[in-house]
């Protein structure tokens, strides 16, 4: 069997405060950003004396590092979540995508034991696995574990009548009972909500300028 991916660390320390003062900003490169955020502006002030006398109090404020700097450092405190958790405590979608694909994997070795490593589900859920560990990215990730359900599912579905035979049910249920629980775990979590949220401040006025000048995106979500 080929080494699980780590989703992320369980623990680990809080990224670091971002620190406008030692920010830079570089006017030049930031103009093509900054026409990019003046066509987000509503209509009542894309004429062009307004937005540009709008951008420019907004390269101001952010070549000091007001406004731009905080909602860089918002931006990166909200994609630690999916990472790190709260306070950095490792209780995180991708700790426990980690905790449920060791347990697919545990599943899946017991099943090629029992059932041979030719079975159609064997090999199905093992490609599912497989995408999983090389999934990037929240997104990518949550497509990679909804067919990993999908797999795991069947494949446990065949796997209990022959574990039961062989004396390892015990074994096969305590797998099947953390991979089904470390997924309700993550249906709990409170990453998407918090991303969402500032998915919204960032498409709102001024943070939509000030996100085109400091070019913030925003945060994947986990759907």
């Amino acid at each position: 069997m080929a080494a699980q991916k780590d989703f992320g660390p369980v623990s680990g320390p809080a990224s670091p405060a971002f620190d406008p003062n030692t920010a830079e900003f570089d006017t030049a490169a930031g103009l093509p950003a900054l026409g990019k955020a003046e066509g987000k502006l509503p209509g009542a002030l894309r004429r062009p004396l307004t937005a540009r006398i709008i951008a420019l109090i907004l390269v101001l404020a952010a070549v000091v590092g007001l406004g731009g700097g905080k909602l860089a450092a918002k931006a990166a405190d909200v994609r630690a979540l999916y990472e790190q958790g709260m306070r950095g405590d490792g209780l995180s979608i991708a700790s426990d995508l980690n905790a449920r694909a060791n347990a697919a994997a545990n599943i899946l070795a017991m099943a090629e034991s029992l059932l041979g490593q030719d079975d159609v589900l064997v090999t199905e859920a093992r490609a599912a696995l497989d995408g999983l560990n090389a999934a990037e990215g929240p997104a990518a990730q949550y497509q990679a574990n909804a067919r990993l359900a999908s797999a795991v599912d069947a494949l446990y579905q065949q796997l209990a009548t022959v574990a039961e035979k062989e004396g390892k049910a015990d074994t096969l249920q305590t797998q099947w009972s953390e991979f089904l629980s470390r997924q309700d775990i993550i249906q709990h979590d409170g990453y998407n909500e918090a991303a969402q949220a500032f998915n919204e401040t960032l498409g709102g006025f001024p943070a939509v300028l000030l996100g085109g000048i400091w070019q913030i995106e925003k945060v994947e979500l986990f759907a």
